[in-house]
């Protein structure tokens, strides 16, 4: 809660402010957050470039004192208070002296009402810590800011430095603190960071970062070997902990490690390497030690790098992004002449592509997980549902019967509202819903197969088929099929291979896999053939459709066209 104090105007206590400035080795502060007037100790002015005691446009001018390291965080954090967010300030930063040289201070304030007005003035102190240890309250152990100092010290006495730092993170600290209450869970932390303290002897210095982190630093010459010693002894001290109090919680903790030998690397990479290595480690199932490798964390960056490509290509009326068709033949009816030279092409599948500049063409393999986990496949997919239906439409007006099969990624389904977007793309483009089928992966769905059911059954409503696709990889649920009301059972390709390539045990599955699929009035569409030897051995399972390379691979929109759709009075059967 802001503080009220009406019977105290701004001008009284900006004389109360000065007086007692002369009484403190702080330097008093205020700034009105209504017309950004700012007022600082006198003596500051000696130190820092800042302007008379009394100044306008207080917040760019404190800004101005801030060291390029911490202005994000700074401007952050003030911008929070002037706007009414927080009350309170309290950051520990670089500043830049008159020499233009970089000390550590801390500014502390609150935000209060004054006057009649009730004008809201963040009133507080700027305090030199370059010479104080930070110590965490909880913990007693140097914070992030003496960990920065610490670093930086070293760097400016050799710019090479060679040693470790590994960072720990506690595992589901959440879920303590949700069981039994911050208090327990202060607790666990104060166990862990004196486990922490007893095991990084002789090795590093300890550090306590926010919440439930840690960070050991080496600046001596360790190694990644001493950085194992120290998670062994750890573990060790952790289970010795958990043992005292009876097990009444058990706790574990993940850590990644970064070893760097006569390096110029500088703070922040650094740390963004260990924060990464301790992310593989969690990634690993957690409770482990990983160590920096310099290749994943090459993918890593690439990775980020290749998402806000994807960003700005969604923002940029879907720049890069295009459909390649791959076509889906009659398996009954394979070819629709005597001298069987013309492909009986049915239908195509609609899959995504992505290129750009920088990256070239980018594999789906790569960019659909990246748009999953960034909610950007949402998007990405209203575009592919309008884009693809239009195109159906267009090609529907050669060949009438002609069909369209777009993925539906699992993603999507949980974090949108899919079925209006599909109803939405159905009605402006005005393609008929019974050339338009949806394939959804089965294996997405098995916590919960009655969501699937629920899902078949309103887009069955709209008049649209559906397929489940990749049957046959991982588990695959058979007793649930016929409840599904699907349209296709679509084998995947490496399941496929294994029976073409002689695998009796998968041919036998197959067979009797497409068996039951007819029985359950499902059509069944075998994927991967890629040599007309393929048809032959796969032709005795009477299966519906066909879809490989062997047929086509997947291409543009215009190539498509020229190469597969055919007008419906060319050919009489």
């Amino acid at each position: 809660m802001v503080k009220d104090f009406k019977d105290i105007s701004v001008n009284s206590l900006e004389l109360f402010v000065e007086a007692v400035s002369d009484c403190t080795d702080s330097f008093l502060f205020m700034l009105d957050t209504k017309d950004k007037t700012g007022f600082i100790s006198e003596q500051a002015g000696a130190i820092f470039n800042l302007p008379e005691k009394k100044f306008t446009h207080a917040d760019e001018v404190f800004k101005r004192i801030v060291g390029r390291e911490d202005e994000a965080l700074f401007s952050m954090e003030l911008d929070s208070v002037i706007s009414g967010k927080k009350d309170i300030f309290n950051l520990n930063f670089r500043a830049l002296t008159k020499s233009m040289t970089s000390i550590w201070v801390n500014m502390r304030g609150k935000l209060i009402c004054f006057g009649e007005e009730n004008r809201p003035v963040l009133v507080g102190r700027l305090e030199i810590t370059d010479n104080v240890i930070q110590l965490d309250e909880l913990s007693r152990l140097p914070t992030e800011v003496q960990l920065r100092k610490d670093f930086d010290q070293a760097y400016k006495a050799d710019k090479r430095l060679s040693g470790f730092m590994i960072k720990i993170d506690v595992d589901k600290m959440g879920e303590i603190n949700e069981r039994h209450g911050s208090r327990v869970g202060d607790y666990i932390l104060s166990l862990i960071s004196d486990a922490i303290k007893e095991s990084v002897k002789d090795l590093a210095t300890a550090y306590k970062m926010n919440s439930d982190e840690f960070v050991c630093l080496n600046l001596n010459g360790g190694t990644a070997d001493d950085a194992k010693v120290f998670y062994q002894r750890l573990k060790r001290n952790l289970a010795e902990a958990e043992q005292r109090i009876d097990y009444e919680e058990v706790f574990t903790v993940s850590a990644g490690a970064v070893a760097f030998y006569k390096d110029t690397v500088q703070f922040d990479d650094l740390l963004k390497k260990v924060i990464f290595t301790v992310y593989t480690a969690k990634d690993r199932g957690g409770n482990n030690l990983a160590l920096f490798d310099a290749v994943d964390y090459s993918k890593h960056l690439r990775s980020l790098r290749l998402q806000e490509k994807l960003r700005l290509a969604i923002k940029n009326n879907f720049e890069g992004f295009e459909i390649f068709y791959q076509p889906v033949v009659d398996a009954k009816n394979l070819y629709l002449d005597k001298d069987r030279s013309v492909t009986n092409v049915i239908g195509a599948e609609g899959l995504m592509r992505y290129s750009c500049p920088e990256f070239g063409i980018v594999s789906p393999e790569e960019f659909i997980p990246i748009l999953e986990k960034t909610g950007l496949i949402i998007p990405v997919s209203r575009w592919l549902f309008s884009t693809g239906f239009k195109q159906c439409v267009e090609w529907n007006r050669v060949q009438k019967d002609f069909h369209l099969s777009l993925n539906l990624s699992y993603v999507q389904v949980k974090k949108s509202d899919v079925l209006s977007d599909v109803q939405m793309a159905l009605i402006s483009s005005g393609v008929k819903p019974e050339n338009i089928t949806l394939e959804l992966t089965e294996s997405g769905y098995m916590d919960d197969i009655h969501e699937l059911e629920k899902l078949v059954h309103n887009f069955n409503s709209l008049g649209l088929k559906v397929d489940i696709d990749d049957f046959g990889t991982g588990y695959s649920n058979l007793r649930y099929l016929q409840y599904l009301n699907a349209y296709t059972l679509k084998l995947d390709y490496s399941f496929v291979s294994k029976a073409t390539g002689g695998d009796e045990g998968d041919s036998y599955v197959i067979k009797h896999i497409t068996q039951m699929a007819h029985e359950l009035n499902l059509k069944v569409c075998m994927e991967g053939i890629e040599v007309e030897s393929d048809i032959e051995k796969l032709q005795i399972y009477e299966p519906d459709k066909f879809q490989g390379f062997f047929f086509g691979r997947p291409c543009t929109a215009n190539q498509f066209q020229e190469k597969y759709i055919r007008s419906d009075i060319r050919f009489n059967r």
